[in-house]
């Protein structure tokens, strides 16, 4: 299924000037404590094949997950420590691309957690991180 706008509740990530606003937009959720996220894949993510570029997917996966991390750890700033990635499956312009995220462990310095990309309820990449508390 292609989108021709963002789902309904989805907000744009402000981050004036920075990284994630050059590789977006990218969209996101609340819906009470849990936040969702996402992106609607356009010619500008796709590579040569006109295929999404794997470092845009891996990118929306690290600023996504990053973002999740840093509020279950009270906003404290955390680093990405290891990001591996597996591909699973290509997405293409006009495809909404969202996160699934479980929390694997939550530590007192270190957290991990696995991510997923889906594009209508399809798994195009599986991801598993580390992130690093700083100052723990």
């Amino acid at each position: 299924m292609t989108y021709s706008a963002v789902p309904e509740g989805y907000r744009p990530v402000t981050a004036p000037g920075r990284y994630p606003e050059k590789i977006g937009p990218l969209y996101f959720k609340r819906t009470g404590e849990e936040y969702s996220y996402g992106f609607l894949a356009d010619d500008s993510h796709a590579n040569f094949h006109g295929v999404i570029h794997g470092g845009m997917l891996m990118s929306f996966l690290d600023e996504a997950l990053g973002q999740i991390v840093w509020r279950l750890v009270g906003k404290k700033r955390c680093a990405t420590i290891s990001l591996n990635c597996d591909f699973i499956a290509a997405a293409r312009p006009g495809d909404w691309i969202e996160l699934k995220a479980d929390l694997s462990k939550h530590g007192l310095s270190v957290v991990f957690i696995r991510g997923e990309l889906l594009v209508d309820g399809n798994r195009i990449l599986t991801a598993d991180g580390i992130w690093k508390v700083l100052g723990s």
